[in-house]
C-alpha cells in the first residue's frame, strides 16, 4: 500500500526550514544596515516557504553580514537548496500522479472482475461454482478497495504537493532575483567603486567590503 500522503507532509515540512534560513539571511543583512528594498527576494522566500510563520525571525537579533559577497553567496546557496526540493516535489508528484492513473485502471478492471463474478454466482448450478464465484468476487472487493484507498492518498498528496511545489517555485524565484536586487538598490555606490572610486570604511555593510564581482 503506498503512503504518498505521508511522503507529501515530509516535503512540505521539509521546505520550511529553508524558509527559516532565509528569514535568518534577511535579519543578518538588516543587522548590517542593509536597506530592506535588497532584500525583498529573501523575505518573500521565507514566507512562502513557511507559510507566513517566519514573521519576527525576518528581524530577530543577529550578527550583522560582513559584506555583500556573503549575502549574494549564502542566499545563491539558499537557492540551490530549494531548487533541488523543487526537483524532489515535481518528481514525487509525477510518481504520484503514475501511481494514481495506475490505481484507477485497477479500480476499473476489479469493477469488472466483480460484476463478471456477480454474474457466475447468479448462475452458478452446483456448489462448487458458487464458492468459486464467490471467491472470485471476494478477490474482485478487496483489489476494488485497494484501488480506492490508493486514489484517495494519491489525491490528498497531490493537493500538497501541488501547494508546496507553488511555494518552492516562488521562493526560487525570488532568491533569483536578490542579486538584482542589491545592485538596484545599491545602484550609486556600485558605480562609484566599478569608476575607482574609494568608498571610507565605517562598518556598514557595503562601505566594509564592496564586492567588484557584484558591479
Amino acid at each position: 500500500m503506498s503512503d504518498w500522503t505521508g511522503q507529501a507532509h515530509l516535503l512540505a515540512d521539509a521546505i520550511r526550514e529553508p524558509g527559516f534560513a532565509c528569514a535568518a539571511l534577511n535579519a543578518a543583512a538588516w543587522a548590517a544596515g542593509v536597506n530592506p528594498e535588497a532584500t525583498a527576494g529573501l523575505i518573500g522566500a521565507a514566507t512562502a516557504l513557511t507559510s507566513g510563520d517566519c514573521g519576527s525571525q525576518l528581524w530577530a537579533q543577529a550578527d550583522p553580514l560582513p559584506n555583500d559577497q556573503e549575502l549574494l553567496a549564502a542566499a545563491a546557496e539558499l537557492e540551490g537548496a530549494v531548487a533541488q526540493l523543487l526537483r524532489y516535489a515535481t518528481a514525487m508528484a509525477r510518481d504520484c500522479q503514475a501511481d494514481l492513473e495506475s490505481a484507477v485502471n485497477r479500480l476499473a478492471a476489479a469493477g469488472a472482475a466483480e460484476a463478471a463474478a456477480q454474474r457466475q454466482l447468479a448462475a452458478a448450478a452446483t456448489a462448487v461454482q458458487a464458492s468459486a464465484a464467490q471467491a472470485a468476487l471476494d478477490a474482485a472487493g478487496s483489489a476494488k478497495s485497494e484501488a480506492l484507498a490508493v486514489i484517495a492518498d494519491c489525491e490528498a498528496a497531490l493537493e500538497i504537493l501541488s501547494e508546496a511545489g507553488s511555494r518552492l517555485a516562488h521562493a526560487a524565484n525570488c532568491l533569483r532575483r536578490v542579486p538584482d536586487d542589491l545592485a538596484g538598490t545599491y545602484e550609486t555606490p556600485y558605480a562609484f567603486v566599478h569608476d575607482g572610486g574609494k568608498l571610507p570604511y565605517d562598518g556598514e555593510f557595503l562601505l566594509a567590503g564592496i564586492s567588484y564581482e557584484a558591479v
